[in-house]
């Protein structure tokens, strides 16, 4: 590996380039910040910068607004567009299109479309979840995991991606910013993970971390949804004892009342403060910490 001095030169340096900024602070969870003259950016730029921003925020609807946007390019062999050899823009799209389980044919067809090549092959890859291809470039892979799944970050991968980092002493001289990031987030992200105590621990419990959390967004929802419900069939029962009410619903199907009782019932989807109210209680009666909560 090269040496720490020429590694923190090279960071203030990506530090100072905004698109290259925002790409290395998706990756380490860092803040995302907009370049301070926009008029200067191009649209496809203007749309990476949302999309890395809705990954790092794990803001789900922001990302399908922006994806919906540049997945009206039909880019092909026969007619490529340059934003198909964008790195950056590529990755940040798988990333977030997996994270957020939407369809892959179209970013399938675009890696499709670029120059063959080790990243791309690793894209294509990704997208197949054929990890331990031959030809994968370690260190893409080693960020997909950290980012999307962490528990696929055996001690055997961190030790082989870690070797090959170290051994690689052109890292710098290759001119290839993606593949430079991606490799110094992996080494250092490798570095955090040996000094800590039990690191394959850890990664467990982070993974059961999010599946937990899915889960009580679950349990949560039904929770309002019986709320909404209980207080709905409550006031139509108290309406009824009303002789005039009482007759409109007679004249109503039954399942048309329950059908509509249960469309009321989502109301809480478009209120957000009640979505959040009873995710915030179901995480405190199941005894996670209020710390952790508040964030």
């Amino acid at each position: 590996m090269v040496s720490l001095e020429e590694k923190q030169t090279y960071l203030q340096r990506i530090d100072a380039n905004p698109k290259l900024s925002a790409f290395k602070n998706m990756l380490d969870g860092q803040p995302i910040f907009f370049p301070d003259d926009n008029s200067q950016i191009s649209y496809t730029d203007k749309l990476y910068y949302e999309i890395t921003t809705a990954i790092q925020t794990n803001n789900k609807e922001q990302f399908i607004v922006f994806f919906n946007k540049k997945n009206k390019s039909n880019p092909s062999k026969d007619n490529p567009q340059p934003f198909i050899h964008d790195d950056y823009l590529i990755f940040s799209l798988i990333i977030g299109i997996i994270k957020f389980d939407c369809n892959k044919e179209w970013i399938k067809n675009v890696i499709a479309a670029r120059t063959k090549n080790e990243t791309t092959i690793t894209f294509e890859n990704i997208l197949n979840r054929n990890f331990n291809h031959s030809e994968n470039n370690k260190n893409i892979i080693f960020m997909y995991f950290n980012l999307i799944d962490p528990i696929q970050i055996t001690i055997e991968f961190a030790n082989e991606t870690f070797r090959n980092i170290n051994s690689n002493s052109q890292l710098f001289q290759n001119k290839d910013d993606f593949g430079i990031i991606c490799s110094i987030l992996s080494y250092n992200r490798i570095i955090e993970l040996k000094t800590l105590p039990e690191n394959k621990e850890i990664i467990l419990l982070k993974s059961f971390k999010t599946r937990f959390i899915k889960r009580i967004k679950i349990i949560a929802w039904l929770a309002q949804t019986l709320f909404l419900f209980i207080i709905i069939w409550s006031i139509c029962e108290i309406a009824s004892i009303n002789p005039g009410i009482k007759n409109l619903f007679d004249r109503i199907e039954f399942g048309l009342q329950i059908s509509a009782m249960i469309g009321i019932s989502q109301l809480s989807n478009i209120l957000p403060w009640l979505k959040n109210l009873f995710f915030k209680k179901i995480l405190i009666i199941f005894g996670y910490p209020k710390d952790l909560i508040s964030k």
